[in-house]
């Protein structure tokens, strides 16, 4: 699993002159501007023969946030001769983007900076686990437990998974706190526990995420607070929506289509690229709120995956604040056909007011606070592997 993004010539320089310089302890790479980029080196605290990896982690600690993720090159000892090390520090308290972003990058840089030239790969998540000596001594355990064969533990060890596993547990472990959230916090952030989201692009929200937003996209926001005040007749509205990842920020995929019957929304979803589709019903479902549809095609590229996963609850709330949408049901799907058939009948039937008589009131009768029944988030089918 690759991002897309590159070594900057800046980098390459600086490795280059990392190692070849022994005095030098650790290279620090941070991902800017779409790029991977150097910062700074930092060089053995002592020189002499005593000089170990170990004996110079502290003076890691000024560059290492419990928050921002890095990328760590080092060397073990101050020798001409000494192993390369290639860690990944990326904390549990990071952002989702910036999460998935440096662990899907994290091959990119080894394959570009020269594979051979790492005698081992670390994958950390935790401040303390950096600094900590006995990290790098069971990573050398596990190093010499895989080579020699005997690696007989639980497979838990990240030192003893491929670069593709490991990549593909930081993704997936981030897209589910992007998913539902941190710390208990429900989805939509309905239950008051969780965090503001920044508004209009200027700092950081909900994980860290921010976006813009485009005129054309928030007409399309527009069209459907227009239909939900105005009723749509017998059928809905519907709406897509992309992220320009580059320039992050929300756009319009397609223009508001009218008439749109629930049983035929699948098929007004692009099969090609991610996008969130903002469904309202028409009068007849009963219901003033709308259906939040994200689709990720298998297809995707990382970057596009992760960016869309971590932004989806931002886009949420920004309808709401911005437009008064309510979202009553997100659905998520990995191909448009997972949608198809009684699906997205079903959803709104289950999100629709009780007949008189009914008994179950889940909500008031056009109340548009309808809960949906079975939880707030459905995922019909998790993306396979491709």
């Amino acid at each position: 699993m690759q991002s897309g993004i590159s070594a900057s010539a800046d980098l390459q320089n600086a490795f280059a002159a990392f190692a070849s310089d022994s005095a030098l302890f650790a290279l620090p790479v941070t991902i800017s501007n779409e790029s991977l980029n150097a910062l700074p080196a930092i060089p053995f605290p002592s020189t002499t023969s005593s000089a170990t990896l170990v004996s110079s982690l502290s003076s890691l600690e000024q560059i290492l946030s419990p928050t921002i993720p890095l990328y760590l090159l080092l060397r073990k000892t101050p020798t001409p001769t000494s192993p390369l090390l290639a860690a990944t520090y990326i904390p549990s308290r990071a952002p989702v983007r910036q999460k998935t972003l440096f662990a899907s990058t994290r091959a990119s840089l080894v394959r570009e900076l020269g594979s051979e030239k790492f005698s081992e790969t670390l994958f950390l998540t935790e401040k303390e686990e950096v600094l900590d000596p006995k990290t790098w001594a069971d990573a050398d355990s596990s190093s010499d437990d895989a080579t020699s064969g005997a690696g007989g533990g639980s497979g838990t060890n990240t030192a003893l998974l491929s670069t593709e596993e490991r990549e593909l547990q930081a993704v997936k472990r981030a897209e589910e706190e992007a998913r539902h959230g941190t710390r208990g916090r429900d989805l939509m952030n309905e239950g008051g526990s969780g965090g503001a989201v920044s508004l209009g692009g200027g700092g950081s929200g909900t994980h860290g995420v921010s976006m813009k937003v485009s005129d054309e996209a928030r007409e399309g926001l527009a069209a459907v607070k227009a239909a939900l005040d105005n009723g749509t007749g017998g059928a809905g509205v519907l709406v897509q929506f992309g992220i320009d990842i580059p320039n992050e920020t929300f756009t319009l995929v397609n223009a508001p289509q009218q008439g749109v019957a629930p049983a035929d929304v699948h098929r007004n979803i692009p099969a090609d690229r991610p996008t969130y589709s903002v469904y309202a019903p028409g009068r007849e479902s009963g219901i003033n709120g709308v259906l939040f549809i994200y689709v990720c095609p298998g297809t995707s590229k990382v970057k596009e995956r992760m960016v869309y996963a971590s932004s989806g609850r931002f886009f949420v709330t920004y309808a709401k604040a911005e437009f008064g949408i309510t979202v009553l049901k997100r659905l998520e799907a990995s191909e448009p056909e997972d949608l198809d058939g009684a699906r997205i009948p079903e959803e709104i039937a289950a999100l629709s007011p009780p007949v008189a008589g009914d008994g179950g009131a889940d909500s008031a009768p056009g109340s548009g606070t309808a809960t949906p029944r079975g939880g707030g988030f459905a995922r019909p089918k998790r993306p396979g592997k491709r």
